[in-house]
């Protein structure tokens, strides 16, 4: 009878018997090369298992040979098929005769590695992208963004055809920590490097892309630089010299100052054509052309080209065409209209291009003032401009004066432009007594008056609210002395305080423009790398201005067009083309309007005709109506713009009833605007009337009550 203690020996000893059997078996697959650590110390392995280790690899040993993941090694030899088997004890294992060669073989580990999954950093660190463009990317070449593998995009953009080149670009060596942070930084600062040196390539082929502007014809040409304050009879005697010439342009910065001027040359016999972004006027004869400053065509200048308000060449947004207008006029007489402090900038330019430069400085017309005590809303004269900064401002200071039974007309930006005339010439003529304006008055508008009064002396500039310019004060201020009418023009405020911040702002010397603006061509694009919205952000970034104009050019600003581009899928871009992309992300759009324009944009890309402008409310009863007819117009611009584009004209066919809604809009604003409409803000909790210069859409009462 065997005991307890040797029973347990037996079993034991069959069971090392039955391992040992069972290493032997697998011990035939493992070939007869050693580990290195074995072919060192030979002799070692008494048992099958041992022998098993010496001659074979684990997975993780095997994974570390050819650098990837144990998890892709695995995956790999199950598709593969590569030499491995599993051991007594249930590991993965490859023997060392078969598999060193493998580890060796540059194509056979290529070929594994192609299972690794990649993570979404590194493939962003390599490309030097962000998030959102790497998911437009895996998205456009059909990747599923949440299992990223290598022979998925090996090659793809601009990644390297074989997993190693990847991995020492994306930082190293994943199971060598050490290695690997050395790595990702060497490849951080390659990576610097290489991109500082394809900017550099880059921004060398735009520098030479960039226009000469040193035109044979430049000893032909003169420009006569009008410099003077508002009301000094610039652009009067610019005009003598347009009419004298007998063909060319008059160019604006507002469809409403292009109107002014084509009216006056009609009305006096001189037969001028219009053109806007919006509209196209020919007039039977014309030789002359009164347009919005971006509608020039510089290969037909003409005898005579007139810039006016020359201050825009610096304006962020709209400037590159000032500068484009001066640079590239072909015309022998060119007239540029301005204040003192564009003087400056404007002759380095001519110095540039080589033209020469006259200046013909003008005298103020009527002499101006800034008043010894401020004026009460309740005490304005007649024939004066209250001045405000905001639409909503604007309305509300009406809606107060005319129940002080005064008689009012509005300026502000978002009117339409013949609304804007009717109500300024309503003024000028006397039909009214007050004029409250935006500072839109405050460029081109022929709108003469005894006093300028300053309501607020500060205006929100899109981004923060901020104390006005002194050049703006000037600007504006100026329209204050009629010639003929006035003895002194008088600038004025709304309170104490007040005119004593317009008086220190009013006699401050305003600093002088110190760069033009100029933005980029197709061709330039074309060299860019990347979508569209990326090409003008990186267009902007490098700011490619040759050497000798750094000091006076730089870019225009491109968000609008940058945020119209980011709702363009790369895609719809390819199909528009990169020149109607582009051409399209220039339409007068903004943010209140962006849903609009990518209706449009998408219906042109459908090969549809695109949708009428949304239908304004009939009549308008409040603010709300108001602005929401404002919209509308807004809306008609662009379809009207387009229309007017060869490229998108074909898909805007009701081109006509957009236009006759328009006017039928801009009368209806017009009427309701000679009407005691009541345009006070509410709370939009209660209903009731905000306060005047309230900043926020509900009450205090309400706010208190929400607080409790």
């Amino acid at each position: 009878m065997t005991t307890g203690a040797e029973q347990v020996l037996e079993d034991l000893q069959r069971t090392t018997a039955s391992d040992d059997e069972a290493w032997l078996s697998v011990l035939e697959l493992c070939g007869d090369a050693l580990r290195e650590s074995q072919e060192q110390e030979p002799g070692k392995g008494d048992t099958a298992e041992s022998q098993v280790a010496a001659r074979s690899y684990t997975l993780d040993e095997a994974a570390r040979l050819v650098g990837v993941q144990p998890s892709t090694l695995r995956q790999a030899a199950k598709e593969l098929a590569l030499d491995s088997f599993l051991d007594p004890r249930g590991v993965l294992r490859f023997p060392v005769h078969t598999w060193r060669p493998t580890a060796e073989d540059l194509d056979l580990r290529e070929m594994i590695a192609g299972y690794e999954r990649l993570r979404p950093q590194d493939l962003t660190a390599v490309l030097s992208i962000d998030q959102e463009t790497m998911k437009a990317w895996l998205q456009q070449a059909g990747i599923p963004g949440k299992r990223i593998i290598w022979r998925d995009v090996r090659g793809l953009w601009t990644l390297p055809e074989t997993y190693v080149e990847f991995r020492e670009i994306a930082g190293g060596d994943e199971a060598a920590p050490v290695r690997g942070r050395r790595r990702r930084r060497r490849g951080k600062r390659r990576r610097r490097r290489n991109r500082r040196d394809a900017q550099s390539k880059l921004r060398n082929r735009l520098i030479d892309a960039f226009p000469k502007w040193r035109y044979p014809y430049r000893d032909q040409q003169q420009i006569y630089l009008h410099i003077g304050a508002p009301n000094s009879g610039k652009t009067h005697d610019a005009l003598d010299a347009l009419k004298d010439a007998g063909s060319g342009w008059y160019l604006a910065p507002l469809r409403l100052l292009a109107y002014e001027i084509f009216d006056r040359l009609n009305g006096e016999g001189v037969a001028c054509s219009l053109l806007t972004g919006e509209e196209y006027i020919p007039v039977e004869g014309a030789k002359l052309t009164a347009a919005t400053i971006e509608m020039f065509n510089p290969a037909d200048s003409g005898d005579c080209v007139i810039v006016d308000e020359a201050q825009m060449l610096a304006d962020a947004d709209r400037g590159w065409a000032w500068t484009r207008a001066m640079m590239e006029s072909a015309a022998p007489e060119m007239h540029i209209i301005g204040p003192p402090t564009a003087r400056g900038l404007i002759e380095v330019l001519a110095a540039a291009a080589e033209i020469p430069c006259e200046v013909i400085e003008h005298q103020r017309l009527a002499p101006i003032a800034v008043a010894d005590k401020h004026h009460t809303l309740e005490a304005l004269p007649p024939y004066t401009i209250l001045v405000a900064f905001s639409r909503q401002a604007v309305l509300e200071l009406k809606m107060k004066l005319e129940r002080l039974g005064r008689a009012v007309s509005v300026v502000y930006g978002s009117l339409p432009p013949e609304v804007r005339r009717r109500q300024a010439d309503r003024f000028a003529e006397g039909e009214t007594e007050i004029c409250v304006a935006t500072d839109a008055v405050g460029m081109g508008l022929n709108l003469p008056a005894d006093v300028v009064c300053f309501y607020d002396t500060e205006k929100f500039d899109g981004k923060n609210d901020r104390v006005l310019y002194p050049s703006e004060v000037q600007q504006i201020g100026g329209r204050a002395g009629r010639y003929g009418l006035s003895k002194t023009g008088l600038i004025s405020a709304t309170s104490k305080q007040e005119l004593g911040t317009i008086r220190e702002l009013y006699e401050q010397e305003p600093p002088t423009l110190t760069f033009a603006r100029v933005a980029p061509t197709v061709d330039d694009l074309r060299m860019i790398p990347g979508n569209l919205a990326e090409q003008l952000a990186q267009w902007a970034a490098l700011e490619s201005i040759p050497k000798e104009l750094r000091a006076v050019i730089t870019t225009a600003d491109l968000l609008e067009r940058i945020e119209l581009a980011k709702m363009l899928a790369d895609d719809e871009i390819e199909r528009l083309g990169l020149a109607n992309a582009l051409q399209l992300v220039n339409a007068p759009a903004r943010k209140t309007t962006r849903s609009y324009w990518l209706d449009c944009a998408h219906m042109i890309l459908e090969g549809y005709q695109i949708p009428l402008p949304p239908q304004a409310p009939e009549p308008i009863l409040n603010s709300a109506d108001l602005e929401a007819t404002e919209l509308s117009i807004a809306c008609a611009d662009i379809y009207l713009w387009l229309s007017r584009r060869k490229e998108f004209s074909q898909y805007c066919e009701a081109h006509a009833q957009a236009r006759e809604e328009r006017r039928e809009w801009s009368l209806s604003i017009d009427e309701a605007l000679l009407r005691n409409l009541d345009m006070a803000r509410r709370c939009r909790s209660c209903g009731g009337t905000l306060p005047s210069r309230h900043r926020y859409r509900i009450c205090e009462k309400c706010f208190r009550r929400r607080r409790r």
